[in-house]
């Protein structure tokens, strides 16, 4: 998530490339005015941003981390009661029941590594 009180540095949070960049509301559509007043944004790059977009697992897990970093701060409760949606349900059951699957940074890492490789051929 983008700090409130740092400006936009034309880098983007994914991949790191410098240049032109979009702000992303992780959470849209009739969320965006609490992605606003939380700073439940990032700044992406234009290939990230169409991924994120496009790409419903980048989506999640872009919704994950942000929801884990809400929660260095904050409690579950605070979470539940502002976005009524719980992000990281799958990753409390697998400590629980200890299944070795993917997270979604995994999720986020395959895009950076995509985007990058993109940048290669601009």
């Amino acid at each position: 998530m983008r700090d409130k009180a740092r400006k936009k540095k034309h880098r983007c949070q994914i991949c790191g490339e410098y240049g032109v960049t979009h702000i992303h509301h992780i959470f849209g559509g009739r969320w965006r005015t609490v992605s606003e007043a939380n700073d439940f944004v990032i700044e992406l790059c234009p290939f990230c941003h169409a991924k994120a977009h496009g790409n419903a697992e980048f989506s999640k897990a872009l919704k994950h981390d942000c929801q884990m970093e809400f929660l260095e701060t904050h409690s579950m409760d605070e979470w539940m009661e502002l976005m009524h949606r719980n992000w990281v349900e799958n990753e409390i059951k697998k400590d629980r029941q200890s299944f070795p699957e993917l997270g979604p940074f995994d999720d986020i890492e395959e895009v950076k590594h995509e985007c990058i490789n993109q940048q290669d051929y601009r």
